[in-house]
């Protein structure tokens, strides 16, 4: 029987001896050291596989597995796995390997891989960024803000480190601070449409709608297919009662995409490709709230614009939702009451004033509803 440190010796000389070999050696090693309970060892060995530009998609499987502490998930691979020609689901850098891992939510993987990125001074920013973006989506602020720090000062110019670095200010409710830092960082890099909607975003957040219009019409001119600057901007002219705008600008939205979604991650992938959007929202309800925002100011542009029916269907859209939603019962009643719906509006008000009873839109229902009984009891009686 080999002694166990005489077993641990061999497996680090072995494990030294296939250091450059391919991604499937380096797979089936992690497994033989996780065997023999050697899992840093293990660990170390498929971080290189999935760095491997002939990596199949099992080493980040078992990567994910022995981050998971499940070494009895390992198996072995066949040679044919990482061939040339034989198709694998990852790429040829550990920085689009922890890309791919972040958008399938495989966050230990992502974050192995984004540690194996650091090694590459040019791939360092955008691998602080990335684990930025995981630990904040963990909640783990103090390890976020030093990993953008990090990301910034390697790369000054980065504008989705940049983007990102504002964006969770503004979710942690820092609205003038992520404001601050996009304008004093403006000068260092291109006019970007995604940080111009964001600086709108900022603005709006701080009830300065004007300072949000130039931003999305710039943003707009270097982006006219990006629909959250779209919906952005019909939010800004609905706020600032310009509803034809608004109707013009929300349309133009819902042309392009069916979801409001304001807050989204940036990842910049290397060699040029397109930038990945992650959606910021923690939670389903989140993300519904921000469109039910959106189709909310729909509803009231087209209600002070006379589309009367599509106001009323784009409010019944809210109410199949969310049935309690105060601001849509409130303007669907008042849809209701233009279309002489008196009984039916009076019924939609009389639910505000349950729901709401103590805010402005109870108030306002109440005053309504009067209105709307006797408007009802006249109607009744001709």
């Amino acid at each position: 029987m080999v002694p166990p440190r005489s077993r641990a010796a061999a497996t680090t000389a072995l494990g030294t001896a296939l250091e450059g070999d391919d991604a499937v050696t380096l797979t089936n090693f992690a497994w033989f050291a996780a065997r023999g309970g050697e899992l840093a060892l293990a660990h170390a060995a498929v971080r290189r596989a999935v760095a491997r530009p002939d990596a199949p998609a099992a080493a980040a499987s078992a990567l994910e597995a022995l981050v998971a502490g499940r070494a009895d998930q390992l198996h072995l691979l066949e040679a044919t796995e990482g061939a040339p020609g034989v198709p694998s689901a990852r790429t040829a850098s550990p920085l689009a390997a922890g890309h791919q891992a972040h958008q399938q939510a495989s966050h230990a993987v992502a974050e192995a891989c984004y540690r194996a990125a650091l090694a590459e001074p040019r791939d360092a920013a955008e691998a602080w960024n990335g684990l930025a973006v995981l630990h904040e989506q963990r909640e783990e602020r103090w390890a976020a803000d030093e990993a953008w720090e990090h990301a910034l000062a390697a790369t000054p110019s980065s504008a989705a480190a940049l983007h990102n670095r504002a964006l969770a200010w503004m979710r942690r409710g820092e609205a003038a601070r992520a404001r601050a830092l996009l304008a004093a960082r403006a000068g260092e890099h291109p006019p970007d449409a995604a940080l111009l909607t964001l600086s709108a975003l900022a603005a709006m957040a701080e009830n300065d709608p004007e300072a949000a219009v130039p931003l999305l019409a710039e943003a707009l001119a270097l982006d006219p297919e990006l629909a959250r600057a779209h919906f952005t901007l019909g939010l800004v002219h609905e706020r600032r009662g310009q509803h034809a705008a608004a109707l013009e600008s929300t349309r133009r939205g819902l042309l392009l995409s069916p979801w409001y979604v304001p807050h989204v991650w940036l990842l910049t992938p290397p060699d040029g490709r397109p930038r990945i959007e992650l959606a910021a929202a923690p939670t389903q309800r989140e993300a519904a709230g921000a469109t039910d925002d959106v189709l909310l100011a729909l509803g009231r542009s087209l209600l002070e614009t006379g589309h009367l029916g599509e106001a009323l269907a784009v409010f019944d859209q809210v109410l199949l939702r969310h049935p309690a939603d105060a601001a849509g019962l409130f303007h669907r009643g008042v849809v209701l009451a233009k279309l002489r719906r008196y009984a039916e509006a009076l019924e939609d008000w009389e639910r505000v004033g349950q729901t709401d009873p103590d805010g402005p839109l109870g108030a306002m229902s109440r005053r309504h509803a009067h209105g709307a009984r006797q408007l009802a009891s006249l109607f009744a009686a001709r």
